[in-house]
C-alpha cells in the first residue's frame, strides 16, 4: 500500500513536470528550461519553509512568482529565436541554474543546525510538509487551469499560433503576449513543481536537475501526446510505472523501458492519446460516409418509385 501511495504521489510530480513542458508546446515553442525553473523552485521552496519558517502554500506561491518572474524576463529574448536554437538557449539556461546551484552555499542556525544549500553537497534536512494530498490538490489545480485554457479564446488563440504563426497574427492574435504568457505559466508551474519535490524529498542536490530530466519531461509529452492536456497527463502516469512493470527483469529493466517507449513512439508518432483520437475521429467518418451512402440508393429508388 505504502508503495502504490509513493508511486502515485511520484506520479503526480511528473504529471506536473509535464503539464509546464506542455504550456509552451500549445504555442509551439520546445522549450527545455523547465527543469531550470524546477530547480530554482525546489531550493526556494525549500528554503522558505526550513530557513524561514514559511508555511507550504505561500512558499510555493513565492517559489512559483520568482520562476514567473524569470519566466516573462527569458520569454521575450527567446521569441526572437526559433527551433533548435531555442532549445539550445533553454537548455543554456537550466545549464547556468545547475552550475549556480552546484556553488551556492546559504547556511542558516536552524534549532542549533545549520541548514540550507551546501554547493554541491545540496540541501538537506528539507522540512516534509507535502504528501499525496497537497500533490493532488495541485494536479487537479493545474488540470482545471489547462481544460479552461482549452475551452476559451486563449486555447484558440494558441491552437492559431502553433498551426500557422503568420494566418493568426493577420487575424488579431497578438503573438508576443499570448507566447510570453504561456512560457510565464510553464514556469510558474514548474517552480510549483519544485517546491512541492523538495518539500516531499527533503534533500535535493543541483546534479538531480540536469539535461536527462529534461529529456524524460519531453518523453512524458510526445509519448502521451501534444495536443491535448490530457496527452502528457497519461504520459506522465504511463511513464512512472512503466519501469516498475520491467523490475521483474533486473539490471536490464531500463534497456527494455527505453525500447518500450521507442516503440510506443515509432508506432504512434502523435502519441498514444492524439493518436487513439485520431484514429477514432477515422473510423467516425467512414462510418458517416458509410452512412451517406446508403442513404443515397434509398433516394433514388423513392425517387424512381415516384416517377
Amino acid at each position: 500500500m505504502y508503495f502504490l501511495i509513493a508511486m502515485i504521489e511520484l506520479a503526480g510530480l511528473n504529471i506536473i513536470l509535464a503539464l509546464s513542458v506542455y504550456a509552451t508546446l500549445m504555442v509551439g515553442q520546445f522549450s527545455l528550461a523547465q527543469v531550470g525553473f524546477w530547480s530554482i523552485g525546489a531550493f526556494v521552496g525549500g528554503m522558505l519553509t526550513t530557513l524561514y519558517d514559511f508555511s507550504l502554500f505561500p512558499a510555493l506561491l513565492v517559489a512559483g512568482g520568482v520562476c514567473a518572474v524569470i519566466g516573462l524576463l527569458l520569454g521575450y529574448p527567446c521569441l526572437r529565436i526559433r527551433g533548435i536554437y531555442l532549445t539550445l538557449a533553454t537548455v543554456a539556461f537550466s545549464e547556468v541554474v545547475r552550475v549556480f546551484f552546484n556553488n551556492f552555499e546559504f547556511q542558516k542556525d536552524v534549532g542549533g543546525q545549520m541548514l540550507g544549500p551546501a554547493g554541491p553537497l545540496g540541501f538537506r534536512s528539507i522540512e516534509v510538509l507535502t504528501a499525496w494530498p497537497q500533490i493532488l490538490i495541485a494536479v487537479a489545480a493545474f488540470v482545471a487551469v489547462f481544460a479552461w485554457i482549452e475551452h476559451s479564446r486563449v486555447g484558440l488563440a494558441t491552437n492559431a499560433i502553433r498551426e500557422d504563426e503568420a494566418a493568426a497574427s493577420c487575424a488579431g492574435v497578438n503573438i508576443v503576449l499570448v507566447k510570453v504568457s504561456m512560457f510565464v505559466l510553464g514556469a510558474f508551474i514548474a517552480g510549483v513543481g519544485g517546491g512541492l519535490y523538495s518539500t516531499y524529498m527533503s534533500y535535493v542536490v543541483a546534479d538531480n536537475f540536469g539535461f536527462h530530466l529534461a529529456l524524460i519531461s519531453i518523453f512524458y509529452v510526445a509519448v502521451g501526446g501534444t495536443e491535448r492536456f490530457y496527452g502528457p497527463v497519461f504520459g506522465a502516469i504511463l511513464l512512472t510505472f512503466l519501469p516498475e512493470a520491467f523490475r521483474f527483469t533486473g539490471d536490464f529493466r531500463m534497456i527494455f523501458y527505453g525500447a518500450a517507449v521507442l516503440i510506443m513512439i515509432v508506432i504512434c508518432p502523435r502519441g498514444l492519446v492524439d493518436e487513439l483520437r485520431f484514429r477514432l475521429a477515422e473510423r467516425k467518418n467512414r462510418e458517416a460516409k458509410l452512412r451517406e451512402g446508403q442513404k443515397e440508393p434509398e433516394k433514388a429508388s423513392v425517387a424512381q418509385s415516384a416517377i
